[in-house]
């Protein structure tokens, strides 16, 4: 069976399941589409998101790319889906009747201070509480033989982990406003916490890093609770600011350094 039927027959059952729940039951009842074919316009650029994002992460990660093949990567490749992720969150900002930004991702002006304090707090908290739970699933899960006892960083890590400071910087940015936008901001808010949890660690696959797709599920659930209790997606994009720079500025770099297995 081809490798890419099972992950893309998954994403259509999750769309169509979208489709048809808002038909139904007013999934997108933020949304508010000026006609019926605009509504149907919408679906077929949620479709194309969903098919284009799977068919880029799947492909991935069957394929990962060697430290040879990084040699001759450019840094722009790295912001991809980033940037599919912004085309698709104007395409359909423009489809509903371009409301203002503060209702259409939950950016509050009132009360900033109070939202980075907490983002700071529960990305601390959330990036110890993450490294914890990590650290225990990490053990059973080795002890059950479902993950090596001694996995190996994928060569994305390690070269990420070598990449300057400042590319470092752009990436946390860039992770840290386009990913919660879309996934907080976005999806959570049309299909709840869990569905794009899900979601959400299935589209970090493409590092092939079991141990961090535990880390990305739990960080992502704290985030992602955050926003479900203050409608606000400030605090998320300070904690997950926080998450990412903590591992690429910090984390990666001294276990490599330790380790010996930088390049």
């Amino acid at each position: 069976m081809n490798p890419f039927v099972l992950p893309l027959l998954f994403l259509a059952v999750v769309y169509f399941a979208m489709v048809y729940l808002n038909e139904r039951y007013d999934l997108f009842s933020v949304d508010h589409f000026s006609s019926p074919g605009v509504r149907l316009i919408a679906y077929v650029w949620l479709g194309a998101l969903f098919f284009l994002v799977g068919f880029l992460v799947v492909g991935s990660s069957l394929h990962p790319p060697t430290p040879k093949d990084l040699e001759h990567v450019p840094f722009y490749s790295l912001f991809t889906l980033h940037a599919i992720l912004i085309v698709f969150l104007i395409g359909w900002w423009l489809l509903t009747r371009r409301p203002p930004a503060s209702a259409f991702l939950n950016i509050p002006r009132e009360r900033l201070g109070e939202a980075v304090l907490t983002g700071f707090a529960v990305g601390v908290g959330g990036w110890l509480l993450t490294i914890a739970l990590a650290i225990v699933i990490a053990i059973i899960l080795t002890a059950a033989g479902v993950i090596p006892k001694n996995p190996q960083p994928s060569p994305m890590i390690a070269w990420m982990a070598a990449l300057p400071l400042w590319k470092k910087g752009l990436i946390v940015f860039s992770a840290m406003t386009v990913e919660e936008a879309f996934f907080r901001g976005w999806l959570q808010k049309r299909i709840g916490l869990i569905a794009s949890t899900v979601l959400f660690s299935l589209a970090h696959s493409g590092l092939g890093q079991p141990l961090l797709l535990i880390g990305v599920s739990i960080i992502s659930l704290v985030i992602g609770f955050t926003f479900y209790r203050t409608k606000n997606l400030i605090p998320g994009i300070i904690a997950h600011g926080i998450f990412d720079a903590v591992q690429i500025f910090v984390l990666i770099p001294i276990v490599f350094k330790m380790t010996g297995m930088g390049p």
